[in-house]
Order: structure tokens, then sequence, then C-alpha cells
């Protein structure tokens, strides 16, 4: 373990402490590394294996409500920079500092003391935004191509052996900050985290001098509690220039997006929501009382479910939505909702119910394991990899739900397909894939061929993938996957000569669960 966590608590103690991080003017370079390039692909491999090892020996508050609004948060402002190449992930780490690192591929961690000290939504969202910017202006990768320091591989081993003695908290407190000291991000880098969050959260719609104040905040807290704030800050020599410059960077942005209202009336809940787990030791806060009869809802559920069976799922609906207003208290209800309208493809309607379940008992896996799928469905990778990890959080250790749970995060993280296409069946064989990408085909197609190209990680799956063909009217068509040549894979849907058309639809399937999506059209007849 220590062996391993050598190469990856690298990529944390780089991004460590990056809120208050200046330049160190006398710093060495290595000659040896400046050639060296990181690859997206290795940046999200790097985030990934970090977090592995932290979540293994740190204390993350996995509390729904907590982990979901840090989350919920971070993905807002995310929404407003689309398309990343990352699935980016906010975590609350358990520790007083008001502190908050980012590591490459979108790994964003918040220390508790930062969360309970926000006196606004706009300071969270400021220091979210800086963090953010640090990932999506790739400032690991530029580091390392630039230059390495030397220092850093004395202390790295250290870091490493706390990971493999579970004395990684204190560690990453501790030696991070001290490496921070030496290894900072220049201030080109910093000052560009400063600028691109300013931006980042006005377009979501939050104040830009939330970051100026949260640094004040940290001015103040210093003076009564020296022992909260990270001991690299009282070695920087120009916090105040660089607060007026944010100050006065902040003058020259406006906000151009509408924040959820939500964000800033939950802010206070959840922060006695973190306090009392943190003063008490729970993982949960206890959920509402429950029914005072668990029977009392048994008709109802009986009856919702004999109406879905006859197909009249509108009208189950109805009784269900009845018995929730008759025991709001009991999850049930809500679920069976969220169950009703995922199989009416009516996802993000399942969504909220799902959500609605959770705050009433957050202890099921499988209820959060199905939010991820509906937020898969409807395109929403980031929160779909959240809801997934407090599936597997939840889920016993050898379960197949964990499993699944497990699966469907690699494939958010890591995309199984570099590459689709579709093309004329009769145009290419196994070993001729198309040269171009055709999404509309003429009436008289015999065949159209879906080719996927692998990544490298999941070439061994290629024959177990299924493609399931949606057309107009309810056409339903599942077909299997060969493998073809350089990592190709290719599915061919057969077509009578009077094919349907109009726009189809595709999924790809690994044991009924979807990997990729695509569509097509087909011409009518003239």
């Amino acid at each position: 373990m220590a062996a391993r966590a050598t190469r990856l608590i690298a990529a944390g103690v780089l991004a460590a402490a990056c809120v208050s991080c200046v330049q160190n003017d006398g710093t060495r370079f290595n000659p040896v590394e400046d050639a060296f390039t990181v690859s997206e692909e290795e940046e999200r491999e790097l985030g990934f294996e970090f977090d592995q090892a932290l979540r293994e020996n740190a204390i993350v508050i996995e509390d729904p409500v907590v982990a979901g609004f840090i989350n919920d948060l971070g993905q807002e402002i995310v929404r407003e920079i689309e398309p990343q190449p990352f699935v980016y992930r906010f975590r609350v780490v358990q520790h007083p500092a008001l502190n908050a690192f980012a590591v490459p591929g979108g790994y964003i961690y918040f220390h508790s003391g930062t969360l309970l000290s926000a006196g606004s939504i706009d300071e969270l969202a400021g220091v979210m935004g800086h963090e953010i910017a640090h990932v999506k202006a790739h400032h690991y990768k530029r580091m390392r191509e630039k230059a390495q320091i030397p220092e850093l591989l004395a202390n790295i081993a250290g870091i490493a052996a706390a990971v493999a003695t579970k004395e990684v908290a204190p560690m990453i407190a501790a030696q991070a900050a001290n490496v921070a000291v030496q290894l900072r991000f220049s201030r080109e880098f910093e000052n560009e985290a400063d600028q691109l969050g300013g931006v980042f959260m006005t377009r979501s719609g939050y104040r830009p001098d939330g970051i100026t104040r949260f640094f004040e905040r940290i001015m103040e807290v210093s003076e009564r509690y020296p022992q909260d704030i990270p001991p690299y800050l009282f070695s920087h020599p120009d916090v105040g220039d660089r607060i007026r410059s944010v100050e006065q960077r902040a003058k020259s942005l406006r906000t151009t997006g509408s924040p959820d209202p939500r964000f800033a009336g939950e802010l206070r809940e959840v922060q006695a929501r973190l306090a009392y787990l943190l003063d008490t030791g729970r993982e949960n806060v206890p959920p509402p009382s429950p029914p005072e009869d668990p029977r009392r809802l048994d008709p109802h559920l009986e009856q919702a479910d004999r109406l879905a069976q006859e197909g009249r799922l509108d009208e189950a609906l109805l009784v269900l939505a009845g018995a929730e207003r008759l025991e709001p208290n009991d999850p049930r209800a809500p679920y069976q909702i969220a169950e009703r309208l995922a199989a009416l493809g009516r996802h993000r309607e399942a969504i909220v119910a799902y959500r609605r379940t959770v705050r009433l008992d957050p202890t099921r896996a499988r209820v959060f394991y199905r939010l991820g799928v509906s937020h898969r469905a409807v395109g929403s990778r980031h929160s779909a990899v959240h809801a997934f990890e407090q599936a597997a959080q939840r889920a016993g250790a050898r379960s197949d739900l964990r499993k699944r749970s497990e699966w469907q995060i690699e494939t958010l993280i890591f995309p199984p397909f570099t590459e689709t296409r579709f093309a004329d069946a009769r145009a290419e064989s196994l070993g001729e894939r198309p040269e171009a990408r055709r999404d509309v085909f003429p009436a008289e197609i015999a065949g159209v061929a879906w080719w996927g190209h692998l990544d490298e990680r999941y070439d061994r799956f290629a024959e177990r993938l299924r493609v399931r063909w949606l057309g107009p009217r309810g056409v339903h068509v599942e077909t299997p996957v060969k493998a073809a040549e350089g990592g190709w894979a290719r599915s061919v849907l057969e077509l009578p000569t009077d094919a349907e058309p109009g726009n189809w639809k595709i999924e790809v399937l690994y044991e009924g669960d979807v990997l990729e999506r695509g569509a097509f059209g087909i011409q009518p007849s003239t």
C-alpha cells in the first residue's frame, strides 16, 4: 500500500491547501522532469487512486444530506463550464482547518471546518470556484510538465507510510501543508485560479466577492484560533495583497446566472447537521420518527402494485401519492413512486422522489443505486457517480450491489468508448472499420452497423456487450457485439426493405446496464 500511495499522494500534495498558496521564488527545478507530460487519462487515474486511498484511511463525511449538499453545489458550478473531461467529485473531510484542496481528475475536498465556518453560500461557492479552476486549468499537469521540485521526493515517503499505517488524516493536514510551503502553485496559477474561479461562480449566479470574504474570515479566525489555520498561511508574505487583488477583480465581475435558492436556504441546516455528526460521532442523523402503525400503508401499496401489473401506472401513481400524504414519514411510498416514474422513463421526476426517500431512510443502498441509474439516464454523470458511491458505501463489502455500483462508477469516470460510429452494414467487415461517421441513412438501407472503439481497460468485455435498437413506433431489437480489429467492437441490425423511417436510438448494454447511447435516422422512401 505504501509503495502504491507514493505515486497517489504526490498528486494530492501538489494540489493540497491551494486556497492560500503562493509562489516560492527560490524553487529549484529538476531538468530530468522537464519533458514529463501528463495525459487527461493519467490525471483521472491519479485522482481516482488518490481518492481510493484517502477514503480508505481518512474520515470522509458520508451523511447523504451533507455529502449531497456539497456535491450538488459543486455540480451547479461545474454545469456552467461543461463539457469537461472529468467527473467532478466533492467531499467533506473531517478536519477543523479552514481549508480545501483539489486533486487531478476532478476530486475536490473541503475540510469540515470550512463548511462549518462559511458565513454565506457565496463564500462557499467562492472556494468551490477556486478549486474547480485548478482542475479545469490542469494546473497539476502543467506543473509536472514544467518542473519537479526535489524536496517533494523526500516527503512523499512519509505520507505514503502514513496511509499504510492508517494515520493519513492528520498527515494530510500536516505533511501536505509543510510540503505545500515548498511546492506551492506558482503565483501565475493561483492568480489564474482566482480569476477563473470568480468567473465560474458568477456564471452560476453567486456574488464574486464571496472568496474575498472567505479569505478575510481566515485572517479573523487566525487571530483567535491559530491552531485551526494551515501553518503555511503564516509564511505567506502577500496575503493582504492577494485579498486586495481578488477584491478588485470582483468589482469588475457581474453575476449572470440564477443560483438555485435552495442552497442558501439549506446551508444553515447542513452546518447544524454536520456539527451534530461531529459532536456525536455518528455517521448519519436519525431519520424522522417512524409511523405509528407501519402496516397503515400496506393496503395502499398493494392496490398500487395491482394497478401497475395491469398496466394502469398513472392510477398507481395517484394511489401512491395519496399514501405519501397519509404517512409522510414512511419511505416506502416515495420509493414506490420513484420506481413507477422510472419505469415510465420519467427519470427527472423519479430523482425527486428517490431523494425524498433518502431523506427518510439514508441506510438503503438500493435506493441510492436506483437514484444513480436515473441520474445516468438523464445524462447527469456527476450526480450519478455521487449516488453510486453512496450505494457502494452502504452495500455489503462483497455484495452484488456493491460490485454493480463500483462498475457504474468506473464506467462513468473512465468512459468505455473513446469513439462511436454508425455505418452501412454492407460497406464494412469486421476488419474494415468505417472511415466516416454517418447519422442518416437512405430508406433502402439493408442494415446499420454500430461501431465502438473501446478504451483498453474494457477490451475483455467486448463480446459480453449487447446493443438495443429502439426504433419508431416501439420497435425493440437486441443484437450481439463482436470484437473487431484495433480495439473496435461492432454490432449489426438487419433491416427489412420497408424499414421504419424516422429517428432510431441505440443503447449499448453490459449485463442490463446502459453504457452508451446514440441515435441515427432513416429517411422516408420517396
